[in-house]
């Protein structure tokens, strides 16, 4: 008699999903390491094996972006999903049945030197009176969410608030002693677009304004440290492009080859920046391409 065997095939729990968290570690850490080394000259970030004496021959040494993965299940995972107050459903893998929590142990290792425990009330020293701010999609918003957790256990309650404006497009976390602020805001395309609604954003026809970017751009001026991401939702063959305003009758819609549109969203993007932001003020970090998010899939056989 023939069985019937239940396969899960682990596309979310798998390798793409262990790439994924480890992609998003990696970026954590860089920006991280980033504000370690910049907001404080007199602070070691990492600890040269050639033993050089300044910090300035010592970052030169040391290429933070060559390195390997490192199982380390003694000093990660930093936070602890349960523990995390300000922890979202939409990321909270263990609170919905994630058995393999493995990934959450793993470390970025530089070849050339090595790197201090997180100290979450470092990072706050070196953000204080500061706004670091994540921008793009749902990627980025997990990235903001684990840099709340990494802050958020060494704060007191009535010392720490979450607020959001613009329904639900930006979020700011502030840690009220140090004036300081972890902010993320929603344009998974960057440039305005018919998928801006935080909640309501998934529709057939992607609709985008490549030379529209300063109703999302002005949250963005004054912030000390920017990270952006936009990749995926861009991931058609066409998408419409309009050159005039959602809210006119008298706009030109076209449809637009990838990645031509992709390029001319980019290039908004960046002339934008070199006019708005001081880059003696503000530091900016941007990815591009990364894992998709998937489910589960039940196969009957």
């Amino acid at each position: 008699m023939a069985t019937t065997k239940q396969l899960m095939v682990p596309a979310t729990w798998g390798i793409r999903s262990s790439f994924h968290s480890l992609i998003a570690l990696l970026v954590a850490f860089l920006v991280i390491a980033s504000i370690y080394v910049t907001q404080n000259s007199s602070g070691v970030l990492v600890e040269d094996k050639t033993k050089s004496k300044s910090s300035g021959d010592l970052l030169s040494r040391c290429n933070l972006f060559s390195g390997k993965w490192v199982f380390d299940n003694k000093s990660y995972p930093l936070y602890k999903e349960k523990e995390c107050t300000f922890m979202s459903d939409q990321l909270a893998c263990e609170k919905f049945g994630r058995k393999d929590l493995n990934y959450q142990n793993w470390r970025w290792q530089p070849h050339q030197c090595d790197l201090p425990r997180f100290n979450a009330t470092v990072l706050l020293e070196r953000l204080r009176n500061k706004r670091l701010m994540f921008v793009g999609d749902s990627l980025n918003r997990g990235q903001w969410v684990s840099m709340v957790c990494l802050v958020d256990s060494v704060i007191p309650p009535g010392l720490q608030s979450m607020h959001q404006y613009r329904n639900g497009s930006l979020h700011i976390f502030k840690a009220t002693e140090y004036n300081a602020t972890i902010e993320f805001y929603w344009s998974p395309l960057l440039v305005e677009s018919n998928s801006d609604d935080p909640v309501y954003h998934r529709v057939d026809d992607r609709t985008v304004r490549v030379q529209g970017i300063e109703k999302h751009a002005r949250h963005w001026t004054d912030a000390d440290i920017l990270v952006f991401n936009t990749y995926l939702w861009w991931r058609r063959a066409q998408m419409t492009v309009l050159w005039g305003s959602f809210e006119r009758p008298d706009g030109i819609y076209k449809r637009v080859e990838m990645p031509r549109v992709y390029e001319m969203a980019l290039k908004t993007w960046s002339d934008w920046l070199e006019v708005h932001v001081n880059r003696t003020k503000t530091q900016m970090f941007f990815m591009s391409m990364s894992p998709t998010h998937e489910k589960y899939t039940t196969i009957l056989t």
